[in-house]
């Protein structure tokens, strides 16, 4: 076996991987929350991510990042994060998370659950 074939193998594990990882994110995100639903993303082709929905809103961005080996979440614009969390991408120019283990869904599920509560009280007292 080639060098080169070794190393397809080992990036399309890694992608298979990452691929469980945001499917697990997603389908726990979906049962933590009722009103979460995994959008349709419009594209020719594969599509590059997966979308979540909320509240008939994007809610995030999830795709696999196999050089950094993880899944990037990123909140839409839409939404107000209620405060910082330890996945944080601090240098993202928007609310990212960067998700590397299956230790790391919790908080995600968590934030991405507060991200939505903040958001509907703020519009809940503007209303």
């Amino acid at each position: 076996m080639t060098d080169m074939t070794k190393e397809t193998e080992r990036d399309e594990r890694i992608r298979r991987l990452l691929d469980q990882l945001g499917s697990e994110l997603i389908s726990r995100i979906i049962g933590n929350q009722s009103a979460i639903t995994e959008g349709q993303v419009m594209t020719v082709g594969p599509p590059p991510y997966r979308r979540l929905d909320c509240d008939g809103r994007a809610l995030a961005y999830i795709r696999s990042r196999p050089r950094k080996v993880s899944v990037r979440v990123d909140v839409s614009g839409l939404w107000v994060a209620p405060s910082s969390c330890t996945l944080q991408i601090p240098s993202a120019s928007g609310i990212a998370l960067l998700i590397q283990t299956y230790k790391d869904i919790e908080p995600a599920v968590a934030f991405l659950d507060q991200v939505v509560s903040t958001t509907r009280a703020i519009h809940a007292r503007a209303a």
